[in-house]
């Protein structure tokens, strides 16, 4: 323990007053926290002064053993290991290390067709085509998916482009690394964002050779437009389904009909059983009229000759011949049994009535069938690169000099901050 004398204060006429009755007991002031003092003078209140007045003294009687070789400089030594020293390490690599690395970017835009809602009677040179921004999302999500590696691996060695043992070791894949780990480089390189206004597709790729880029740039087109006609066969088939299924339903009621109908003419012999009816009908009519003729005159010979006489005979066995044409003709047409005409124009009418009706119902189903494919055809979905990808000639990363400096910028504020926080604790310490 220190025992010091605390000064009156209250008169200050240019020398220290005497000194008052009492003593103040003082801990040695600790020298680790000394050299952050600065940073923890922001509110001095009276008692404080005292104790500043208290750590001056202090300071200075320990000021011989600093120069000695006591305490070193850590806010020197911190600054230099935790912001020169990463930083330079930082600007050597970039400088003398890093690869380079070369993008290729292409530009496309996921379109399609419009009527403009002119209905369905819309002449096909008044379409359009319209962007579809739902389905560009989809796309962009499907580059930086790990479907598109599962497509790409049987057409182009995708892991030997960022596995180039050329590049530097920071900046490759690890040839050990898993999908999973690949996917996330994968991310790194291959970039794909759509401008909202207007929908456009912006796809970068980034490899350590120009072919590279170009070539792995291709082949993502290739594979995002097979995915773009793959959602459109795909929502075609859907819709379809339905009145495809109702077509074929139609269609074999239809045969199934015709093959009946065509079946009982064959049967009947008969190929329009009404004409036939007509034909037997005006026959019929003119074997009765035959037969009223001849009562006539059978009726005049027998009141003038007799029923004995041999003509009257003769043309009573006329009469008796058209009675039986006539009984057989009427059987035929109206009787009772499965041969007659009234039957066979019955189940005629019945198969006749029902392929008509499945006739109806299967064009019925055809015409749906085409407007809802010409309704669909009119929304299919196209991708449209209206800028290919093209051979970089310079390098654009590594971004030798903003790069080191942005991480020299962290680095400072990183260790401002700590260097603010641990005068903070020590000032809550005094």
């Amino acid at each position: 323990m220190v025992t010091l004398h605390v000064k009156d204060r209250t008169k200050q006429s240019g020398t220290r007053a005497d000194t008052r009755a009492g003593t103040l007991d003082v801990e040695e002031a600790p020298s680790r926290g000394f050299w952050l003092r600065p940073y923890a003078l922001f509110k001095r209140t009276p008692a404080k002064i005292a104790q500043d007045d208290v750590l001056d003294q202090l300071g200075s009687e320990s000021g011989s053993e600093a120069k000695a070789g006591g305490k070193p400089p850590w806010l020197l030594i911190t600054f230099l290991l935790m912001v020169l020293l990463p930083a330079f390490v930082c600007f050597v690599y970039f400088i003398a290390i890093a690869s380079d690395q070369y993008t290729a970017e292409a530009r496309f835009a996921v379109r399609s067709l419009s009527d403009s809602g002119l209905g369905e009677k819309v002449d096909t040179g008044l379409m359009n085509m319209q962007a579809a921004p739902q389905d560009a999302y989809v796309v962009t999500s499907f580059i930086h998916s790990a479907e598109i590696l599962r497509r790409l691996k049987g057409e182009i060695d995708y892991r030997a482009i960022f596995t180039d043992p050329n590049a530097d070791y920071l900046s490759r894949f690890d040839p050990k690394g898993s999908e999973e780990d690949f996917l996330k480089y994968w991310d790194q390189h291959v970039t794909a964002y759509i401008d909202g206004p207007s929908g456009i597709v912006t796809l970068t790729v980034r490899t350590f050779r120009p072919e590279d880029s170009v070539k792995l740039a291709n082949a993502i087109l290739q594979q995002s437009e097979k995915l773009v006609n793959e959602i459109t066969l795909r929502a075609r088939d859907d819709l379809l389904a339905s009145f495809r299924s109702e077509v074929s339903r139609t269609k074999a009621n239809y045969l199934d009909a015709l093959n009946d109908f065509n079946g009982f003419q064959q049967k009947s012999g008969l190929l329009s059983p009404e004409v036939q009816a007509k034909q037997a009908g005006k026959l019929l009519t003119g074997l009765v009229a035959q037969k009223l003729e001849l009562e006539t005159r059978l009726f005049v010979l027998k009141e003038s000759d007799g029923s004995e006489s041999p003509r009257y005979k003769q043309m009573q066995r006329a009469k008796e011949s058209l009675d039986s044409q006539i009984e057989d003709m009427q059987a035929q047409l109206v009787g009772s049994g499965n041969n007659s005409l009234a039957n066979v124009i019955a189940g005629f009418s019945k198969l006749e009535t029902n392929r008509q009706v499945s006739e109806k119902l299967y064009e019925a189903a055809r015409r749906n069938y085409d407007l809802a494919f010409a309704a669909v055809s009119r929304k299919a979905l196209y991708l449209t690169v209206f800028v290919p990808p093209a051979l970089p000639q310079d390098a654009l990363y590594p971004k030798r000099i903003v790069s080191p400096f942005l991480i020299l910028l962290g680095l400072f504020v990183f260790w401002a901050t700590l260097c603010l926080i641990w005068a903070s604790v020590e000032d809550h310490m005094l």
